[in-house]
């Protein structure tokens, strides 16, 4: 490609980041669903040039962003800006989705805590504690509403609840790895369409149904079971957290597991596609402890048993 056609190409590129910047950061309903599509430009400049290109086309965005918006967008067009090229650049290598997908999460949940990490260090408040912080304020103050209607909540509720709010602020690093799959996945989902027409290199993905975790991971997570139960520490430490966090990542991954063969099991015996969706839908709007304990018991039968296979003969 002569750098005229480069030039011309990378500027038309660069002008459809700023459109669908300014229509992210202006326009509040339609920005939640642009916000998905700005890596795009840059997954398309990585697969047609050279990653030193892509980052000079990263450093130009930056400053533009600055005339477009503000100074303090400059860190969305940064993160989303190297997700695009981590996904552009396994694209041109023509790697397997489950890397290039991994890959475009440790990039986009690494840029996400340095830019949470910097926002600290700069403004001296830790955003995290300062939102558990008015949970609980605005629990107190709707505790003393309903006292005043004498309808005090009793005091089990009362530690239950504090609980959770306890727990959410210590699953917050796992919080931040859904976080950047969730957003990954829809950044997928939003470029799929776009390279489909106007690149060679596509997003081919597997069906769900086939979806398969090593089996290896069952045994982290009987482990991490053990651990949970038996290592007594103190709920502030470093090794509960850490406990905990692994837990509820296995946990994540198990129900995947448990979600994927029904979806197999569905596809096996010619179901309608509208029953494992109404059941995801349902066990999503609905989440229920026992339906979500079956699902996940389902995946750990999925992993430790060729139960697969059984299912494929009978039919």
């Amino acid at each position: 490609m002569n750098s005229g056609r480069r030039i011309a190409e990378g500027g038309a590129l660069l002008a459809l980041y700023c459109i669908l910047l300014f229509i992210t950061i202006h326009v509040p309903i339609v920005g939640i669903i642009t916000l998905f599509f700005l890596p795009i430009p840059f997954i398309l400049v990585t697969i047609k040039q050279k990653l030193s290109w892509s980052l000079g086309y990263l450093f130009i965005a930056s400053l533009l962003t600055i005339l477009i918006a503000t100074i303090l967008s400059v860190p969305l067009t940064l993160l989303m800006g190297a997700t695009g090229i981590a996904i552009g650049y396994f694209l041109k290598k023509d790697k397997p989705m489950a890397p290039m997908f991994i890959g475009a999460v440790l990039v986009f949940l690494g840029g996400t805590l340095v830019i949470y990490a910097a926002s600290v260090l700069i403004t001296d408040v830790n955003y995290i504690e300062e939102s558990m912080v008015m949970v609980k304020e605005s629990f107190d103050h709707s505790v003393g509403i309903m006292e005043s209607f004498g309808q005090e909540p009793t005091e089990q509720v009362k530690k239950r609840l504090y609980e959770s709010i306890d727990m959410l602020n210590t699953l917050m690093p796992s919080l931040f790895v859904l976080m950047s799959v969730i957003m990954v996945l829809l950044i997928f989902l939003a470029a799929h369409p776009i390279l489909k027409r106007f690149s060679e290199k596509t997003l081919k993905w597997p069906h769900f149904r086939d979806l398969r975790l090593p089996k290896s991971l069952l045994w982290y997570y009987l482990i991490t079971m053990l651990l949970a139960l038996f290592v007594n520490t103190d709920k502030n430490s470093f090794v509960y957290m850490a406990i905990t966090n692994l837990f509820f990542i296995l946990q994540f991954f198990i129900l995947l597991q448990g979600y994927s063969l029904i979806f197999y099991f569905a596809h096996v015996k010619s179901w309608a596609k509208a029953i494992p969706v109404s059941i995801l839908v349902v066990s999503l709007l609905l989440p229920l402890p026992i339906i979500t304990t079956v699902i996940r018991f389902l995946g750990i039968i999925d992993l430790g048993f060729p139960f697969r296979e059984k299912i494929k003969k009978r039919d």
